[in-house]
């Protein structure tokens, strides 16, 4: 199986790397939380009653193209299950935690306070040292 591996194009390859698609995974979920966010907000207003279900959100497009957006996460996340230690996947993953307040200061004009930023960073420094002593990716 591991010839099988080695005949696939370059491309294929990058793209079947469980790092790369533990990137994708992080861009996913950053992308679903920021559409879920834009469809919560554009959603059809309903009676105060029952508008604290969140309901009327069902009515954007930009909640549904959030749920697809996790849903092609999970599929990226089961597939880096299958090949990284999940003690060292759920540590990178973390850098979701950067990206979507990240994406929500850019796309959505959401403010970021002094403290928010220190913790972005905090998340970002363990990230990268998660990435620095995550094993080596086995061959096989």
């Amino acid at each position: 199986m591991a010839a099988d591996a080695r005949e696939r194009p370059a491309l294929v390859r990058w793209f079947l790397n469980p790092y790369t698609q533990l990137a994708c995974d992080a861009l996913l979920v950053t992308t679903a939380e920021l559409l879920l966010k834009k469809g919560a907000t554009s959603g059809t207003p309903l009676s105060a009653s029952i508008a604290w279900l969140g309901i009327g959100a069902l009515a954007s497009v930009w909640t549904w193209l959030g749920i697809l957006a996790y849903l092609l996460s999970l599929a990226c996340w089961l597939y880096v299950l299958r090949h990284i230690p999940v003690s060292v996947a759920f540590g990178l993953i973390s850098i979701a935690q950067v990206l979507v307040p990240l994406g929500a200061w850019v796309f959505l004009g959401e403010a970021i306070s002094m403290r928010r930023w220190i913790g972005i960073a905090s998340v970002l420094c363990g990230t990268v040292l998660i990435a620095r002593t995550a094993p080596a990716r086995r061959e096989s």
